[in-house]
């Protein structure tokens, strides 16, 4: 009753006052949305049919990820405009509006892949953020995205990963130096089974050094398949 009360009074707030679009600030056509539907149709869009929903199988983006320990690829775009000024508005602004329009991004991409016949993972992680450093920011956008996939998908979100230390961030270093600098960096908070089949969520995967750790940590423990979904992938310059 409380939820169809408050998408009401969304629904005749956005009459009254409608949404800027986060891209062009014009009103968006519909309350869910942070977009207008002009914006929306406009966003670089990933050649999903030549992959078959698997971003390894594409040359450019296989050659900025040096020996991948995971399976499979599946990002809303690359990290480019818009998707880089609203992960950074989100990342270190705190613009919650950015955060519900990846969250609803990611989401929609993971659908779509679902629609398409691909295969469901047992469950969802995500990769953790050190205690410090989260207190700082105030939030982990990978916890984030994870919660609304794994609440989309209705399967179970597990949340036994976590940094013993806190290291220099990755932002800015090489392939080597963020290797380096991801030596014995994460741990496991359970000695339970894990699922054979995981998807790994992130926000952005770059050299894929912090996913490789933690698919190494995983398989270490059982793990077979690892799906690694984020909202964006850096391309190999």
């Amino acid at each position: 009753m409380l939820k169809h009360l408050l998408k009401a009074l969304h629904k005749v707030w956005h009459q009254l006052l409608p949404t800027p679009c986060l891209w062009c600030s014009l009103p968006v056509h519909r309350f869910d949305c942070q977009l207008c539907d002009v914006c929306e149709e406009a966003l670089p869009k990933l050649p999903y049919a030549l992959c078959h929903y698997n971003l390894l199988w594409l040359p450019h983006v296989a050659r900025g990820l040096h020996k991948p320990a995971f399976d499979t690829l599946l990002s809303v775009s690359y990290y480019k405009l818009p998707y880089q000024h609203w992960l950074q508005r989100w990342k270190f602004s705190h613009d919650l509006a950015a955060g519900d329009l990846l969250t609803q991004q990611l989401a929609a991409i993971v659908n779509q892949y679902q629609q398409q016949g691909g295969k469901l993972p047992d469950a969802i992680l995500y990769v953790p953020m050190h205690r410090a450093k989260q207190r700082s920011r105030g939030f982990n956008p990978a916890e984030i995205l994870a919660q609304q996939v794994a609440k989309q998908l209705k399967l179970p979100l597990l949340t036994v990963l976590y940094r013993p230390h806190q290291q220099q961030a990755q932002v800015g270093l090489s392939r080597k130096q963020r290797q380096r600098n991801l030596r014995k960096a994460f741990a496991l908070s359970s000695q339970q089974p894990l699922p054979a089949n995981v998807a790994l969520v992130d926000d952005v995967v770059t050299t894929g050094a912090t996913a490789n750790t933690l698919c190494q940590l995983l398989r270490r423990h059982g793990v077979k398949h690892i799906s690694l979904w984020t909202v964006a992938v850096t391309l190999f310059d």
